[in-house]
């Protein structure tokens, strides 16, 4: 009897054992890669993007659902601009978003967010237009801009660079989508922004002065990350930064696709997506020692603008090696 009573014992203690260790394997086998006690993803990830042809890699992944030869369960979620993903992962409302790295040091300065890898950059994306009757950026007073944006970044590059006092020229803040309009009845004379809305602003009668380039500003667009959702699932995040870099790699070999996906995410014809995206380069790759350094310039404009109370720090935000 008493011989029974220890063998039950000790099969109990070997069963318990048994399963903490198996527990432990599989906890291991999905942690992410942050470390024995994070939790492996679970539940849908939102993914926010912005509704230009620049997103195109991440619509392509959406819709050629390139997520399947992942385990994670990915929603792509379109807002009218880039800062629209990073509200949302403020508000804990998403976990991974794309905007331009001028966006996301701004609002790593309210909550834990950070970049994983640049995707698409590009000295042309970016450009100045005026409306009828100016010719020469001189002639700009009214500027539309959208405040926290690349936008309001690079109208300040476009002043610096031609000597233009802040105080000489006016600033009307406006959403992207309304400046084609507000250039069309004069009540602003000029906006520097992202494709589509340059080319609008043409349609509507304005002339393109300069790119980005012209002013020294190549543009990247940025994969950022809820920082504690990125703590707990680096895999899955890993996994994420894959996949549109599998899409990049399509869109190369095949850059039509680039037309296709954006028509049917946005309704921009194929063809007018593909004209807007020539010079635009689709890679995933990651942050350098010059991108670093070009984002604590752009944090450095925010802070001394009051746009943000002190500048996010690059080297604490961007996560190197993801890429």
């Amino acid at each position: 009897m008493k011989m029974r009573s220890a063998r039950a014992a000790v099969a109990a203690l070997l069963l318990t054992a048994t399963l903490a260790a198996c527990a432990e394997n599989a906890q291991s086998d999905g942690d992410g890669g942050g470390g024995g006690d994070a939790p492996a993803a679970t539940g849908p990830i939102t993914f926010g993007v912005g509704v230009d042809p620049a997103y195109s890699p991440i619509y392509l992944a959406d819709q050629e659902n390139l997520f399947d030869g992942t385990d994670l369960d990915v929603t792509v979620k379109q807002y009218q601009e880039g800062t629209g993903g990073l509200d949302a992962i403020l508000a804990k409302q998403g976990q991974l978003t794309a905007s331009t790295e001028s966006s996301l040091l701004n609002r790593a300065t309210r909550g834990d967010i950070r970049g994983l890898a640049v995707f698409s950059q590009s000295p042309s994306f970016i450009k100045l237009v005026a409306r009828s009757g100016i010719s020469d950026v001189t002639g700009i007073k009214k500027y539309g801009v959208v405040p926290g944006t690349v936008n309001e970044y690079a109208t300040n590059k476009v002043l610096d660079a031609k000597g233009i006092s802040k105080d000489a020229v006016e600033f009307v803040k406006a959403s992207p989508a309304e400046m084609p309009a507000l250039l069309q009845r004069g009540d602003i004379d000029g906006y520097i922004m992202w494709e589509p809305w340059p080319s609008r602003g043409v349609a509507n009668g304005g002339k393109i002065l300069l790119n980005s380039g012209d002013i020294g500003y190549v543009y990247n667009l940025v994969i950022g990350v809820d920082g504690a959702w990125y703590d707990a699932n680096k895999d899955a995040a890993k996994k994420v930064v894959d996949t549109i870099a599998t899409a990049c790699e399509q869109l190369t070999a095949s850059p039509d696709k680039a037309g296709t996906v954006t028509e049917k995410a946005i309704k921009i014809p194929a063809a007018e997506a593909r004209t807007l995206l020539e010079g635009v380069q689709c890679q995933v790759r990651d942050f350098t020692d010059d991108d670093l350094k070009r984002y604590g310039e752009i944090a450095k404009f925010q802070a001394d603008s009051g746009i943000v109370d002190k500048p996010a720090d690059p080297a604490a935000v961007m996560v190197r090696g993801v890429a």
